[in-house]
């Protein structure tokens, strides 16, 4: 024996439209799945920016130590020039700038077919004539390297390539 109960069309569709996700009527708020989905984003957006600055910042050190290189080549032409005497300039990655992030400092005389290490003692002579010894340099660092063949009549970088990919 069957026993039918009444049911109206509203109760019926009323039931069926509460089977969904309930949320409260006062708390319109998220739930944890949902606050731990952002938090894993940003951590994850976090960790790449933080990659990509410490990055620029090895570049940006070994582009200001090539301006330092370049800087000091100028300035010790000038002053043999000004003082009328030899400038002697020891060629050591501390006398050239590049020692504040660990740079190799590496150097090719003309004649030489590859770059070398400094011998200990080595200069670098800038006569009171107005020309320095025509040299080229590498310096490589953990943002990559750069490499620089100087002009004997100005001491300016006449060649600078950067390869900032580059691993010392």
């Amino acid at each position: 024996m069957t026993i039918e109960l009444p049911v109206s069309k509203q109760a019926l569709t009323s039931r069926r439209a509460g089977q969904g996700i309930r949320h409260s009527a006062a708390g319109g708020g998220f739930t944890l799945l949902e606050m731990l989905a952002v938090l894993g984003l940003l951590t994850l957006i976090l960790g790449i920016s933080v990659i990509s600055i410490s990055g620029v910042q090895d570049e940006d050190r070994l582009r200001r130590a090539a301006s330092q290189i370049e800087t000091t080549a100028r300035e010790s032409l000038l002053s043999a020039l000004k003082s009328q005497e030899l400038v002697i300039l020891p060629l050591t990655a501390g006398s050239l700038g590049g020692t504040e992030f660990g740079a190799k400092l590496e150097i090719r005389r003309v004649g030489e077919k590859a770059f070398r290490l400094p011998k200990r003692g080595e200069q670098w002579e800038f006569s009171p004539t107005g020309i320095c010894e025509p040299i080229e340099v590498r310096l490589s660092g953990p943002g990559g390297e750069v490499e620089m063949a100087f002009d004997a009549l100005t001491a300016c970088a006449k060649r600078k390539t950067l390869d900032l990919n580059a691993k010392s």
